[in-house]
């Protein structure tokens, strides 16, 4: 027994010693309130405006000139569908978003809770997204599963959708770490 809590404590000392992660590596971040916009194909078109708190990362890349990011945040917006001009609905929400590009590949992932309203009827929904980041902008499908129906057939549950987040800060930073990488 003595044997066995020798091994283990020495095991334990000897782990303590050694690091799995490099010590140089530096991560920038941010986190700031910025505009986003969006535009949306369903069943006709719509635009979306609202702010998004966005948290940025980056670091500097293990091989290659080219950084890695993540985005992700929450956001409040608001959409108008733009298929009916005769009865309007539009839909305020609240929603959370991924978006990473690696060294070598890169990912979008989002959901949103709508309450999509023409002010007669209402249709509350769940909207899972994923996509391709290209910085900024974020392309991609969304599936819209409703808790109500009476405006199913009007908005649609398929959506492709592309939204564009303003953040200059981060930009800035983005650009001043690669143009630091290519001397």
């Amino acid at each position: 027994m003595i044997k066995r809590l020798l091994i283990l404590t020495l095991g334990l000392s000897i782990c303590g010693l050694t690091y799995a992660q490099d010590q140089s590596d530096k991560v920038y971040r941010s986190t700031r309130l910025v505009p986003r916009f969006g535009i949306n194909g369903q069943k006709g078109y719509g635009i979306e405006a609202g702010l998004y708190l966005n948290q940025f990362y980056t670091r500097p890349p293990y091989s290659g000139t080219t950084p890695p990011y993540s985005s992700s945040g929450f956001y409040l917006s608001s959409e108008i569908s733009l298929s009916d001009f005769k009865k309007v609905i539009i839909g305020p929400k609240i929603g959370w978003e991924l978006s990473v590009i690696g060294e070598t590949h890169g990912s979008f992932f989002g959901a949103e809770f709508i309450n999509y309203t023409d002010f007669d009827k209402y249709s509350p929904a769940l909207m899972l997204k994923i996509g391709i980041p290209l910085m900024w902008l974020n392309v991609g499908y969304g599936y819209t599963m409703f808790f109500e129906n009476s405006l199913k057939d009007r908005i649609g549950k398929h959506r492709f959708t592309a939204s564009y987040t303003i953040n200059r800060k981060a930009n800035q930073a983005y650009k001043r770490l690669q143009k630091n990488l290519s001397r």
